[in-house]
């Protein structure tokens, strides 16, 4: 390690020193006077309802046509999003599909919620994206779907997804929630599958505060969506999912800057990479080659035998010089609602299979999604409201912590 890059003069802050950033985090988002202007706008008309209104109509012929797609269907959410995409992909009882183990809750829930199961999928190393290989050994007759998520905003390996459902006549449902806007060679992500969903949740790149979208090219899928948000006496199932007026008018007004915000996020990225030079212990997640990433979180990949200081001591030392760094994921076979298999109680749906075994996810191995959450991830904010100076104090954070890091030493686990 080049001591010259490190001021070990000034004493850790979680030891009594001086934090690097003594003010707060700049808030992510921060509207600007076209939120205001469509949230006017949709209280003065009165028509809050989608049945009544036109915002949300307006919102998704905006989407669908940045996009490149005919058809875009505003929801209540990125779950409920999940949801109808799952059900006009025709999923359902004793269908498996395909998730990666490395992604939210919902990528995996909104399987279940088709009394349908998951089936756990490890990650592959340069996106983080799930891993072609273990996808392949997955597979059996019963996988119906595949649910590829864009974790973090950096596009996952779609050539060799899409040539894999291909060889199986799988549906392809890609989760964009952390993507909105990124690129996987020629085509921005959401375009590639058969439906792709997206959340406009509160910290999303695209916020709304609340809210999610489907877009497809399939006429039939975009009108079973359409009738199933909602309630119908034509129909035989509906849902009451479907997004406001006044959500719909925020992400209309917000997708007009979507590509500048994402390409201040990039500038982000630029700066801190520049400012943290030749860090021993730390490398960018690469992604894949010929893609454009939009950076929900930007990824550093800590090594904490080569550092020799546990990741989670890293981080509160990190979090006591005044950077926001807050470890979140956990391989989804560990959330307690498949670890006991029991979604909705009785069992269900993980025992009404018919004549297949109960499900068991305790010997799921996903040895690499493990170390990402585990050890290897640091998920660092870049989101537009920061700048160029907070980049500069997260690096010499990371110089800072590292320089006194004989003074934090504790046992390293691998588990």
């Amino acid at each position: 390690m080049n001591a010259h890059l490190f001021d070990s003069s000034s004493k850790l802050a979680m030891l009594g020193g001086e934090p690097v950033r003594k003010t707060s985090w700049p808030v992510w988002p921060q509207h600007g006077p076209e939120v205001f202007a469509a949230i006017e706008r949709v209280a003065k008309s009165q028509c809050y309802h989608p049945q009544f209104g036109t915002e949300t109509t307006t919102f998704e012929t905006a989407f669908a046509a940045y996009h490149g797609v005919p058809h875009a269907v505003a929801t209540s959410s990125g779950t409920t999003a999940l949801q109808l995409a799952c059900a006009a992909g025709g999923i359902g009882h004793g269908d498996e599909v395909i998730v990666p183990a490395y992604t939210y809750i919902a990528s995996a829930s909104c399987v279940v919620e088709q009394n349908a199961i998951p089936v756990f999928v490890d990650s592959e190393p340069i996106s983080q994206g799930l891993d072609p290989h273990d996808l392949r050994r997955k597979i059996t007759p019963r996988t119906k779907a595949i649910i590829a998520v864009h974790c973090n905003g950096y596009p996952c390996n779609m050539e060799d997804i899409m040539t894999i459902a291909d060889e199986h006549d799988l549906t392809v449902i890609e989760d964009c929630s952390h993507a909105h806007g990124a690129r996987y060679h020629d085509q921005i992500v959401g375009t590639i599958g058969h439906l792709a969903c997206f959340s406009l949740h509160h910290k999303k790149n695209l916020s709304a505060g609340i809210g999610g979208v489907v877009i497809t090219r399939d006429a039939e899928h975009a009108r079973k969506m359409r009738a199933w948000r909602s309630f119908s006496t034509e129909e035989p199932v509906g849902h009451n999912w479907l997004m406001s007026e006044f959500h719909a008018a925020i992400a209309t007004a917000l997708l007009q800057n979507l590509d500048r915000m994402n390409h201040q996020r990039q500038a982000n990225v630029d700066t801190l990479i520049e400012a943290l030079g030749d860090v021993e212990g730390m490398t960018p997640l690469p992604g894949h080659k010929n893609t454009t990433p939009v950076y929900y979180n930007f990824i550093l990949q800590y090594n904490q035998e080569q550092v020799q200081l546990s990741r989670d001591v890293f981080v509160s030392a990190i979090k006591a010089e005044g950077i926001p760094l807050h470890m979140f994921y956990t391989p989804l076979q560990r959330w307690g609602i498949f670890k006991h298999a029991n979604f909705y109680g009785r069992g269900c749906p993980f025992t009404t299979q018919g004549e297949r075994d109960f499900v068991n996810y305790d010997n799921v191995s996903t040895p690499v999604a493990d170390a990402i959450c585990d050890r290897v991830n640091l998920e660092i904010k870049v989101q537009p409201t920061s700048s160029a100076s907070e980049m500069v104090q997260i690096a010499k954070a990371i110089k800072k912590v590292l320089s006194h890091r004989n003074e934090l030493k504790t046992p390293i686990s691998n588990n």
